[in-house]
């Protein structure tokens, strides 16, 4: 699976189970591409608890980015920032990833070919 965005494509780690969306980044020390969460359209909230390197995070709404978080840093106490925005999907990239991208991009994901969107 690809999500194509401003002319770029990333391979996604795409997660749906509720208990692997809570886990996300949590203690993992790299990420290849991004990772990518399928949500019911709404506001979502997103935290980097335990997380191990900076993301930056896209919130996207109907094929569009809705919200861009850039640089959001790791925290391991119980008071950390939340980024909330609404959208049906949320992606997490290695921070600066997301440095050309700007909120009303197109956000596609594409199974096999960009033919083919999801």
């Amino acid at each position: 699976m690809q999500l194509r965005v401003n002319g770029n494509s990333f391979p996604v780690e795409m997660l749906t189970h509720p208990d692997d969306i809570q886990k996300g980044m949590m203690g993992r020390e790299s990420l290849d591409g991004c990772m990518g969460f399928k949500l019911k359209k709404g506001f979502h909230s997103f935290y980097m608890k335990d997380c191990l390197i900076p993301l930056d995070i896209i919130f996207v709404l109907n094929g569009r980015v809705n919200k861009i978080f850039r640089d959001c840093q790791p925290c391991s106490d119980v008071d950390c920032t939340h980024f909330t925005a609404a959208a049906d999907h949320v992606f997490e990239f290695p921070s600066g990833t997301c440095s050309d991208f700007n909120e009303g991009d197109t956000a596609n994901l594409y199974l096999g070919t960009k033919n083919n969107p999801v």
